[in-house]
């Protein structure tokens, strides 16, 4: 059971302070590693840039995403989780790209890193999860959780559930497949434990370091939590 101090919430009208706080907290977990480095072409400076990009277009345009977050008794985000609903995907149209100031960072990155992002995050890797779960545009016919991240000093008391058992519901009223990926190992028997089924693990290559990446997925029924 988590805290009893923790107040969660599916969010219905994010604001851009919760895109902001969602941004700080995603920095502070995942500033570095070979994932983080290949998504922002080597120069780790830019992670606030790529998940602010993310997170605002995710949580700040209506109709894309579903958000839902833990709060301590001070009102302070221990953790937040970001879904796409399905028949949406992230960053494909022009309002998403401008509310998530998706040319700024793109004129950030080299010209290497630009290359990186239009071939593998832009192709290379919609068709690896197309082929991981046998679904075709997989990442836009799920409810797609995108980010899923627990402040340190509240990992392993039950946050990270919770949120998933409201995100488990809302997919549920939507008759929809949960779909994610991970690129850290240590959040696998995590996911197993959530009810998600590993399809598939793959090493993806890039110039600055190979990065590792697992296929989750979760079919849901109606009154499922």
């Amino acid at each position: 059971m988590p805290p009893v101090d923790i107040v969660f919430e599916h969010v219905g009208q994010p604001s851009e302070a919760l895109a902001d706080e969602a941004t700080q907290l995603f920095v502070s977990l995942m500033s570095g590693g070979p994932a983080a480095a290949a998504l922002v072409g080597g120069d780790l400076g830019l992670v606030p840039s790529l998940a602010s990009m993310i997170i605002r277009a995710l949580l700040l345009v209506p109709g894309v995403g579903d958000t839902f977050t833990a709060r301590d008794a001070e009102g302070a985000l221990v953790a937040f989780t970001l879904f796409s609903l399905p028949g949406q995907l992230v960053l494909s149209t022009p309002e998403q790209q401008d509310v998530g100031r998706m040319s700024d960072f793109m004129a950030k990155l080299s010209p290497d890193g630009r290359k990186y992002y239009s071939e593998v995050m832009a192709k290379e890797m919609p068709k690896a999860n197309d082929e991981a779960f046998g679904i075709q545009d997989a990442e836009r016919n799920t409810y797609w959780c995108h980010f899923a991240m627990v402040r340190a000093d509240s990992q392993g008391k039950g946050i990270v559930k919770a949120l998933f058992n409201l995100a488990t519901t809302a997919a549920a009223k939507r008759k929809a497949k949960m779909a994610l990926t991970t690129t850290t190992a240590r959040n696998v028997p995590i996911y197993e434990k959530l009810g998600f089924t590993l399809h598939g693990h793959r090493v993806m290559p890039s110039p600055w370091a190979d990065w590792q990446v697992w296929f989750f997925a979760k079919e849901v029924q109606m009154g499922e939590a």
